[in-house]
C-alpha cells in the first residue's frame, strides 16, 4: 500500500514537473522570442521602449519564480525517495494528500506554514 501511494506521488511530481517546464519554455522562449523580434520591427518612443522593459524583466520574474519551483519539486523527489515525503518539517505530522495534491512540494502542514508566514490578513485589515 505504501509503496502504491509513493508511486502515485512521483508520477504526480513528475508530471507537475513536465507541466511546468513546458510552461517555462512556452513563456520564455515562444513569448519572449516574438516579443523581441517585433520590438525591433517597430520605432519606440521611450515610453514604449520601458513597458517592453518592464515586460521583459516581468518574464524574467516568472521565469525565476518557475526555476524556483521546479528546484522545490526536485527537493520533494528526494523526500520521496529518503520516504520523508508528506511529511511535515515542523511538526512532524503527515500532511493531508489534498494540500500534496494542490501544492505537490510542500513541506509543511497548512497550521505550521502559516505559522512561518505570518498572519494574512485581507487587504486594508490591519491588527
Amino acid at each position: 500500500m505504501k509503496n502504491e501511494r509513493q508511486a502515485q506521488f512521483r508520477e504526480m511530481l513528475l508530471e507537475k514537473k513536465r507541466a511546468m517546464w513546458n510552461e517555462l519554455r512556452n513563456e520564455l522562449f515562444q513569448k519572449t522570442g516574438e516579443e523581441l523580434h517585433s520590438q525591433f520591427e517597430l520605432a519606440l518612443d521611450p515610453a514604449e521602449q520601458g513597458l517592453i522593459d518592464l515586460l521583459e524583466d516581468t518574464g524574467l520574474d516568472v521565469a525565476d519564480i518557475r526555476r524556483q519551483e521546479l528546484t522545490a519539486i526536485d527537493e520533494a523527489m528526494g523526500r520521496l525517495e529518503r520516504g520523508t515525503y508528506g511529511i511535515c518539517e515542523e511538526c512532524g505530522r503527515e500532511i493531508p494528500e489534498e494540500r500534496l495534491r494542490v501544492t505537490p512540494f510542500a513541506r509543511y502542514c497548512v497550521k505550521d506554514q502559516e505559522k512561518r508566514e505570518g498572519p494574512s490578513y485581507p487587504p486594508g485589515v490591519t491588527l
